[in-house]
């Protein structure tokens, strides 16, 4: 159990850097774009935030699913 905790506040810190150091990266660049829903649009951000959001999210979810996956069996008990 600790191990899970130790592996998911380490994804989750990553995972918040990387977002923190993509918004300051991305807050001087000239070209900016927009995603087209079906329903309706986003605002005008960069495209490397999309991108680097994207990625960051993909990142997160890895993470957590890794962790979710993990064996819960303690070295110490034996099996009968």
């Amino acid at each position: 159990m600790f191990l899970r905790l130790k592996l998911l506040t380490l994804n989750m810190a990553t995972a918040i850097l990387l977002i923190f150091f993509l918004c300051l990266g991305s807050q001087n660049l000239n070209k900016k774009y927009s995603l087209d829903f079906l329903i309706n649009k986003t605002v005008v951000l960069p495209i490397g935030f999309l991108i680097g959001s994207s990625f960051t999210l993909g990142l997160m979810s890895g993470g957590i699913t890794s962790v979710l996956m993990i064996n819960n069996t303690d070295k110490n008990q034996t099996l009968r």
